[in-house]
């Protein structure tokens, strides 16, 4: 478990656990307003080839705050494998935050946290398919600049990496997504 400030504490979803399960479907359903999302991290568990447990990262509120004791998940991140020009890679899709904690900073807990855990492992980059004036602070930078691209990415600006690993050789062409996401 991670400590990332007065509110949050972050850890990775629980192997097998049908409550962190439901936490996240609930935690997405809500922040997307439709069941997309969820579907997509039910169909990627599944995916035993593109699921990596420790990178699906939920964020707790304290019940008491500055203390070890957890409420309940309000924000989740998950990152997941893609494949980019043949080549693997990770991509963080989706994330999602409780309406009622937005602008807490849960968020970017939970998004922090699994970067983190991904830099740990040595990974080299993350690509991600959001919002070009949010990611940035993450360490996103455009895809075009490394030359990925994404045939699916009707924002060309939208499709962004961030380098984990900078003494890594990045893959350059297209990004290939795991079947859950049916193009």
């Amino acid at each position: 478990m991670q400590r990332t400030g007065h509110l949050w504490r972050t850890r990775s979803e629980h192997v097998e656990s049908l409550e962190d399960q439901t936490s996240i479907r609930r935690v997405l359903e809500a922040a997307f307003e439709t069941d997309a999302e969820a579907d997509l991290v039910e169909a990627l568990r599944k995916d035993s080839d593109n699921w990596i447990q420790r990178y699906s990262v939920l964020g707790m509120t304290a019940a008491i705050p500055d203390s070890e004791f957890e409420t309940m998940p309000a924000a989740h991140a998950l990152i997941h494998r893609c494949a980019v020009g043949g080549e693997p890679g990770l991509m963080l899709a989706p994330t999602g935050v409780l309406p009622q904690h937005h602008g807490e900073g849960a968020g970017t807990a939970v998004i922090n946290a699994a970067l983190e855990l991904a830099k740990a492992d040595g990974e080299a980059f993350v690509v991600v398919y959001g919002y070009p004036h949010y990611y940035p602070r993450f360490g996103f930078r455009p895809a075009s600049d490394y030359g990925i691209t994404a045939q699916w990415a009707t924002q060309t600006d939208a499709l962004q990496v961030r380098v984990l690993d900078e003494g890594a050789k990045l893959p350059a062409g297209e990004v290939q997504l795991p079947a859950a996401y049916g193009v």
